[in-house]
């Protein structure tokens, strides 16, 4: 679900962006930002820089109790994630990946919210000390990029439904035909 959400958010980026840039290969893509030895794409990379837990709901594995006895019951687990936005471009087109971040920014700021398979997802730009972006481009490489963190927020997780479209496999199947 995390590759859908984040494929469907950056083609709906990429659309926007096209309009203002527009290049056959699009100009926004999911991707590594980490640094690599051979050519820069010359895109905006989404990339996904950490997951957390949201607690504001509260944190609880409920007991449920049905006619005859209790059962216990898991709530979903409710997840934020960290996304990056760099606008990755090789040197000498440095003046136009700062023109790509500004335009995402004012995708960001004019579509707060997305819905995908009837849930809704917000995103809301998180500011950073320069420590904390000194940490994170260290361990992406080393290479900074015209950039700006994101926080996606809403996506549940919930194995009882992952369990009863027959998600997850409980005990393996498997039938000998002769």
């Amino acid at each position: 679900m995390i590759r859908r959400i984040l494929t469907y958010y950056t083609a709906s980026l990429d659309e926007y962006l096209h309009h203002k840039f527009p290049q056959p290969e699009g100009m926004a893509e999911v991707g590594f930002i980490g640094s690599g030895a051979g050519e820069k794409p010359c895109k905006l990379i989404v990339s996904l820089v950490n997951i957390e837990r949201e607690t504001a709901g509260g944190i609880s594995a409920g007991i449920s109790r049905n006619s005859s006895d209790y059962m216990r019951t898991f709530a979903p687990l409710l997840l934020n994630l960290d996304l990056m936005l760099a606008a990755v471009y090789d040197e000498k087109r440095y003046a136009e990946s700062l023109s790509v971040l500004y335009e995402s920014l004012l995708f960001i700021q004019s579509h707060p919210y997305f819905e995908l398979d009837g849930q809704k997802y917000t995103v809301e730009i998180v500011t950073l000390s320069v420590q904390d972006i000194n940490n994170i481009w260290t361990t992406l490489g080393g290479q900074y990029y015209p950039s700006v963190m994101c926080k996606l927020r809403r996506l549940a997780v919930d194995a009882e439904e992952a369990v009863s479209s027959g998600g997850i496999a409980r005990e393996p199947s498997v039938s000998v035909t002769k």
